[in-house]
């Protein structure tokens, strides 16, 4: 098949969404489909990759780590028809997306919608809640236009349905084999100097990050030797840096045998986030050998289970998320056994499975609605 995907965040851009698009790329190029991708401009160290079609932008201003797109939709229009993709696949709901629905109906090519974010957590985190119900009318229209919408949880997928959009599919997620206890490393533990307590993701509002700190200030003595370790970045590093609570660290953006190794020699994992539409970096964790403290809310819910494979406290409750790092820092075999049940959950989660299922549903849509001639 010819899939082209169009969405505000790719790689370099280092976010759940642009690496997982990445990552659909790569999979389907595996398997012998051809992937082009429609996204904004992003600097970065590495060569542009080789299936990107960049449109001009400028940084977000509520979020300059994001690029804001300026697609020119006539240069698109001819890209696409060169392309002659199968199916569209719009994976933002902004000027990218937009411009993805808009060259497909050129072209009468079908489209495939896919969520990722929880628009509506996020707007109650940045105060914006006043844009809620105009931000649905949106979404129920953008939508609207694709003829499958691919959710990564079945949480968020019953969230869509409360909302009104209800043509949907689960697209889950996988996890890179890379990510596995072999990669611990003693001279990345020592670099710290007690026991790990890792966070990886973008430090951001919307992530919960200032509870983590809060929670970590309660603990107190409780602490003992541990440290905490955030791994990304994001407009909160600089509050983070200058919080001068004991044992905090900030380790930057790691990547690959980096991010496997970090994540490998933590003793513990945390996650605080309640906005997650799937929560691929617990999954990660999970799949590394580490036990977490995670809030029992949004799409992890969709695998991670209390006291089986991750400790899930109260969704923003600093306290309980402080209690529930006490807990698993002072009892070992707790750890232990969450530790053997999140890599028994990880292991049963491969990406093959993952991209087969997302080839039929293109298959399918493409098949129920042939593209037309131009």
């Amino acid at each position: 098949m010819r899939i082209a995907i169009f969405s505000e965040v790719y790689w370099p851009m280092v976010s759940g969404v642009g690496l997982t698009l990445r990552r659909l790329a790569r999979g389907l190029e595996a398997r012998g489909h051809a992937v082009r991708v429609y996204s904004a401009t992003y600097g970065g160290a590495g060569p542009v990759p080789r299936e990107l079609h960049a449109s001009p932008s400028i940084p977000l201003f509520l979020y300059p780590d994001v690029q804001w797109a300026f697609p020119r939709l006539d240069a698109i229009v001819a890209d696409l028809a060169a392309f002659r993709p199968d199916v569209v696949h719009v994976a933002t709901e902004f000027a990218m997306g937009l411009a993805g629905i808009r060259a497909a109906g050129r072209l009468g090519v079908p489209v495939v919608a896919s969520a990722h974010t929880d628009y509506e957590r996020y707007a109650a985190r940045y105060r914006l809640d006043w844009v809620v119900d105009a931000g649905w009318r949106w979404l129920r229209w953008f939508y609207g236009r694709a003829a499958l919408v691919l959710c990564p949880s079945r949480v968020y997928e019953s969230h869509l349905h409360v909302r009104g959009v209800r043509h949907t599919g689960i697209w889950s997620r996988g996890v890179e084999p890379i990510f596995d206890p072999r990669h611990r490393s003693e001279a990345w533990r020592a670099r710290f100097g007690g026991p790990v307590v890792l966070y990886v993701g973008r430090l951001a509002r919307e992530k919960n990050v200032g509870l983590l700190l809060e929670a970590w200030r309660r603990l107190g003595s409780a602490r003992g030797t541990a440290q905490l370790v955030f791994v990304g970045k994001g407009p909160l590093a600089g509050g983070i840096a200058a919080s001068g609570l004991p044992g905090v660290h900030l380790a930057g953006v790691l990547e690959d045998d980096r991010l496997a190794a970090a994540y490998a020699s933590a003793d513990l994992f945390a996650f605080p986030s309640t906005t997650e539409t799937f929560g691929n970096v617990l999954l990660e964790a999970m799949a590394s050998g580490l036990p977490s403290v995670a809030a029992g809310a949004g799409g992890v819910l969709d695998f991670a289970a209390h006291g089986r494979n991750a400790w899930l406290a109260e969704p923003d409750d600093a306290g309980a998320f402080a209690a529930g790092l006490a807990r698993l820092l002072a009892d070992a075999p707790l750890r232990a056994r969450l530790a053997a049940g999140a890599l028994a959950t990880a292991r049963s989660r491969t990406w093959d499975a993952v991209f087969d299922g997302v080839v039929a549903d293109y298959r399918r849509v493409a098949e129920a609605q042939p593209r037309l001639a131009a």
